[in-house]
């Protein structure tokens, strides 16, 4: 069995991370300002399913930001919207909330890790909308 203390763990690069995600989604933006990566770009969660804009902010060993944008998010007015860190109305952005804190480290790919978690996040939203009921776990924070 292998030890994993003994092992550390490389942290992958913001270029990497750009590389990875512009790859992924050559119709997106990223861009590296001050030792901060942005990301924006649309995914569609399943074929029948509608585009949504996407952005994220990630800085080496912190959480990335994912957040919701557009011009009319469905539900954003309801005090029930599910798994969300925190809602802003006025810009019509929502930070969601994908994983819980152990579930990604700087040592992973955004593009294999977060956008899938995005896609599933966006498919529970539909449902949500629909129903009024969350069906993919975790915690809502307010």
């Amino acid at each position: 069995m292998v030890n994993k203390k003994f092992f550390k763990q490389r942290n992958i690069s913001l270029a990497v991370q750009s590389y990875s995600l512009n790859e992924k989604f050559p119709n997106s933006e990223c861009e590296i300002k001050k030792n901060k990566l942005i990301w924006k770009g649309i995914i569609k969660p399943t074929p029948l399913s509608r585009e949504y804009n996407i952005k994220i902010i990630y800085i080496l060993n912190k959480r990335p930001q994912v957040i919701l944008y557009g011009k009319k998010i469905d539900g954003i007015e309801r005090k029930d919207f599910p798994h969300k860190f925190k809602i802003d109305k006025n810009k019509q952005e929502v930070e969601i909330c994908l994983y819980y804190h152990n579930e990604f480290n700087s040592s992973e790919r955004i593009s294999i890790t977060i956008i899938p978690w995005i896609q599933e996040w966006l498919y529970f939203y539909e449902i949500w909308l629909l129903t009024g009921e969350w069906c993919g776990g975790g915690h809502t924070f307010d």
